[in-house]
């Protein structure tokens, strides 16, 4: 029997059937949003789905959300992929 109450991905409330709230909540946090589509979207939305730092995430999120943040938390499984959209969204916009 799987235990629904865990915060490991693909317990009740994941999302498994849609994209990931917290990613989204990151790319926004990140103002990443707007630049993370496509393949690139699906597969960070993969990722996220895959992800057992569910709670650490929320925290992180719910603390960045009053103080803000320009770098995601180095366990995020889609870190790299927000540095470089922050990196080339820096660098377009000179």
């Amino acid at each position: 029997m799987i235990d629904k109450s865990s915060s490991k991905a693909g317990g009740e409330g994941c999302g498994c059937d849609r994209e990931p709230e917290l990613m989204r909540r990151m790319a926004m946090t990140l103002d990443s949003d707007q630049f993370l589509q496509g393949i690139e979207r699906k597969l960070a939305a993969d990722r996220c789905h895959e992800c057992t730092e569910l709670e650490a995430c929320k925290v992180w999120l719910d603390i960045t959300s009053i103080r803000g943040a320009v770098h995601p938390p180095k366990f995020c499984r889609n870190a790299d992929l927000f540095e470089e959209i922050s990196n080339d969204a820096a660098s377009s916009s000179f």
